[in-house]
């Protein structure tokens, strides 16, 4: 008991220790290229903005780049959900490399969660239904991690939901897929008439709002995030970035993270369940 309360202590000082790095990073600027001199140099220093012109950089995050002069992509999202899906990844190899009879920590911690999505899944849309459960768990982890990710001292770095693109894209395909399933549980026939309830002419009403619901999981996530980020922001200034913020990035990133992924699989599967039954 005392080993494992050592081990939380160590892991809680170096999440201090991380975050601590971060509000110095949310004050100051990496800089690395070439000086006056022609020198290359590679500098961290203070940041001169006004709160107002750091808030506008929370919303207009994004680096617009260019491939071949034609394709414009956001570089800084981008970046980040490519080191989502690294860090996806490596998880996976790790957890199919521990694979024993005898389990080690990081299979029995990944069955135990698995466990929990096949148990929601089962109560919400039958058992029968089960296969639904690599789909809803593969859901929550990229939104937890993608909600995390923004805890690495990088500078510079951000949550991918805090980009509006990648909620809206994650509420949108969730929908089609609900609606997909819709049609092959329930055939064309029967989904179709589903929009003409309870009389005919309701139907542009029940399209506009089954499309609201992706809009709105979409807008609740992108919201949170975006607005934990500003108000990260705006106390780490009225307190000179001393102590708060690391609280704060704990709070939001762990926490309102870890809901906020709960709360979107947790609509996506809802709305499954009601599309098929």
């Amino acid at each position: 008991m005392q080993k494992r309360t050592k081990k939380i202590l160590y892991i809680f000082l170096i999440l201090l220790v991380l975050e601590g790095i971060i509000s110095i990073g949310l004050n100051h600027e990496l800089r690395i290229g070439f000086n006056e001199k022609g020198k290359f140099i590679i500098q961290n220093v203070k940041a001169e903005k006004s709160i107002q012109e750091q808030i506008r950089e929370e919303f207009q995050s994004d680096k617009i780049v260019k491939i071949a002069g034609k394709f414009p992509i956001n570089w800084n999202v981008t970046k980040m959900i490519f080191i989502v899906d690294l860090i996806l990844i490596l998880l996976a190899f790790l957890v199919k490399k521990s694979l024993r009879l005898i389990p080690s920590k990081i299979q029995i911690i990944s069955e135990m969660l698995y466990s929990f999505f096949r148990d929601l899944v089962t109560e919400t849309v039958g058992k029968d239904r089960a296969y639904f459960t690599p789909y809803i768990f593969t859901i929550f982890f990229f939104i937890f991690t993608c909600n995390i990710v923004g805890l690495i001292p990088i500078p510079g770095n951000m949550e991918p939901t805090r980009n509006l693109n990648v909620p809206l894209g994650m509420g949108f395909m969730a929908i089609i897929i609900v609606h997909f399933t819709s049609i092959k549980a329930k055939g064309i026939k029967v989904y179709l008439k589903d929009y003409a309830e309870p009389l005919f002419f309701m139907a542009p009403l029940n399209v506009v709002g089954e499309l609201a619901k992706g809009i709105s999981i979409s807008f609740r996530l992108f919201g949170n995030i975006l607005g934990g980020a500003i108000i990260i922001l705006v106390i780490s200034n009225l307190t000179k970035f001393i102590l708060v913020p690391i609280g704060l990035n704990l709070f939001f990133g762990l926490f309102i993270g870890t809901v906020q992924a709960f709360v979107f699989t947790m609509l996506v599967l809802s709305y499954t369940a009601v599309a098929i039954k």
